[in-house]
């Protein structure tokens, strides 16, 4: 199913996208986008790339487009940003819902009025403690440096603002490239955008706090392939990167760097696992 918006001709004031896994979420998700953005529906569109079905609930919402694929979710989300129409674009996760703080429209708001201007929306995982952290760490919390695993990297600036959900213009991120696809978990690869994109001049202000992410515990349940990719994959391949000098100013990827990854991602639906 991939649906439109009837009588629409021009282009979208915003396009959220996401990797999805967890169908019973969509539905929920969906549905707190009026706690996040004042817009209509005509306006906006949410898009899933996902190897599974919509509910049915979803299937007549005409401004929902589910993108099939089986990949991982890094090249989930490059498909998701290639097929929205948003004159902007926010990133998503399915493991939660919005938060009613109208983040969507405050970002809009307070977005660097150029092309380059980037808001980097906050966000609650992890156990109370460090979801405290997240609170009251102030500003400190969301640059690289207050992340050990980032902070010690030679060409990792520590001042760079952590990107991990973002509202930016759509053009500019497909001129950028968008994400990296190299990286199999999106949770690392946004980081390299993060840092290409502040290495390209993005000017980024800190927003609200757009969602309350329900992570599964460490490598349990479905968020176990996503937990190895990160630590066995993703990881390494960070840290040998920003760790030679070839990464300094790094900017632009190919958009369609996605072509170059597995059409099923073995690491979840390989031999003895959920098969297409």
């Amino acid at each position: 199913m991939e649906s439109s918006i009837p009588g629409r001709n021009d282009i979208l004031k915003l396009s959220i996208f996401l990797s999805g896994i967890r169908t019973e979420n969509w539905l929920p998700l969906y549905q707190s986008i009026p706690l996040t953005t004042t817009l209509p529906k005509e306006e906006y569109e949410l898009i899933i790339v996902s190897p599974y079905d919509a509910p049915p609930e979803l299937e007549a919402e005409p401004n929902v487009k589910i993108i099939k694929d089986w990949g991982h979710p890094s090249r989930c989300y490059q498909l998701g940003l290639i097929n929205s129409t948003g004159e902007f674009v926010v990133c998503a996760v399915d493991d939660g819902v919005f938060s009613p703080t109208m983040a969507i429209d405050k970002a809009l708001a307070a977005r660097p009025n150029h092309h380059k201007g980037i808001v980097t929306l906050k966000y609650l995982e992890g156990k109370k403690s460090h979801k405290a952290k997240q609170q009251t760490g102030g500003d400190a919390y969301w640059r690289l440096g207050s992340h050990p695993f980032f902070r010690d990297l030679p060409y990792v600036p520590n001042d760079y603002y952590l990107i991990m959900i973002f509202c930016m213009r759509r053009d500019y991120l497909m001129e950028i490239g968008g994400f990296d696809c190299s990286y199999e978990h999106v949770g690392i690869g946004i980081v390299d955008l993060a840092v290409r994109l502040q290495n390209d001049g993005a000017e980024v202000v800190l927003g609200d706090y757009l969602t309350n992410i329900s992570l599964l515990k460490r490598a349990s349940g479905d968020h176990g392939p996503v937990f190895l990719a990160q630590m066995e994959h993703d990881q390494p391949l960070f840290s040998s990167m920003y760790s030679h000098p070839s990464s300094a100013g790094k900017t632009k990827v190919k958009i369609s760097n996605w072509k170059q990854e597995e059409d099923v991602w073995s690491r979840r639906f390989g031999k003895g696992k959920l098969l297409p």
